[in-house]
């Protein structure tokens, strides 16, 4: 959905329940705090659901969770594997396996969740952050997930789409391929029955022996917002929640289960902006906690 420069009256009390159609950008890009704040107040209203926001540093990225970037096949099973054997205290107090990819991921290890935010400065933020990237317009992603595919941390889709990162790569085509033509011919029993199924409701069952398998096969395949428990510095530093997928592959930035507006993010601004946001204490010294990058955000302070 485009996000115009308009008045802003325009999109208030408007319904989240509107029509879909394909985002698009604020032709010039916004050049300041004030600016994109105001697209922001034009976004129509929510009813139900979820708002969130994602900065990306290019505004042509592709919207991938990092493991589906870059990294070689059977990556995701291992890689983790090998984390929790090298760092296991680090992990210790976590008890869901959304909670250990949520650790993970802020320690750099690519995870299929998305970092989004409930705070949409954090989300300009990090559309400006990377030097590296000052060259190219960023982009701030705002997703209006529907209330059906809203949940917490504990809730049992999160855990299936989760703990399919224990799975391995032939396990998770299985998956797929049982699923067939968008599940519309699925054989339920037959589709719970398979090997990859099975050992999927055992890594589950770890953190909930309770679980049974009667497992909706279309929760593997849905896109998910989701609360994550106020356990992580990081995550409460910077408003976060995250976006969940099992093994939809991110091939769309369309869905059923969010509207995505676009807010573009001018490249030559860039740098004003992030002195905007420091005036407003929204920088990596507050962004990032820990004590590396607090040292390292005040040397800057008083080298540059």
């Amino acid at each position: 959905m485009a996000i115009p420069r308009k008045s802003p009256t325009k999109g208030k009390g408007a319904s989240s329940k509107r029509a879909r159609g394909p985002a698009s950008k604020v032709p010039a890009g916004i050049g300041s705090v004030t600016e994109f704040l105001q697209c922001v107040f034009d976004l129509p209203a929510l009813t139900d659901g979820a708002r969130c926001y994602r900065g990306e540093s290019d505004a042509s990225w592709k919207l991938k969770p990092s493991i589906m970037r870059g990294v070689r096949s059977e990556a995701e099973s291992q890689i983790f594997s090998e984390l929790m054997v090298e760092a296991p205290t680090e992990f210790s107090g976590d008890k869901s396996m959304f909670d250990k990819l949520v650790r993970a991921q802020h320690y750099g290890l690519p995870t299929r969740l998305l970092d989004v935010s409930l705070n949409p400065l954090v989300g300009l933020y990090f559309a400006c952050n990377e030097p590296e990237h000052h060259g190219k317009d960023g982009m701030v992603k705002v997703f209006d997930f529907v209330d059906k595919r809203v949940k917490f941390a504990d809730s049992d889709a999160v855990s299936l789409i989760c703990n399919l990162a224990r799975l391995s790569d032939n396990e998770r085509d299985e998956i797929v391929t049982g699923y067939g033509d968008g599940g519309k011919t699925v054989e339920l029993e037959k589709f719970r029955k398979l090997p990859s199924v099975e050992r999927l409701m055992q890594f589950v069952r770890v953190e909930k022996p309770y679980f049974l398998n009667v497992i909706t096969p279309s929760d593997l395949f849905r896109y998910f917002f989701v609360y994550p428990a106020k356990t992580n510095r990081r995550v409460i530093a910077q408003s976060g929640a995250f976006i969940a997928a099992g093994l939809l592959r991110y091939r769309s930035t369309t869905s059923t289960s969010y509207e995505m507006h676009k807010i573009l993010v001018s490249a030559a601004k860039k740098t004003s902006i992030l002195a905007e946001l420091d005036l407003i204490n929204i920088n990596s010294r507050t962004m990032f906690p820990e004590v590396e990058f607090v040292s390292k955000y005040i040397k800057n302070k008083w080298t540059t």
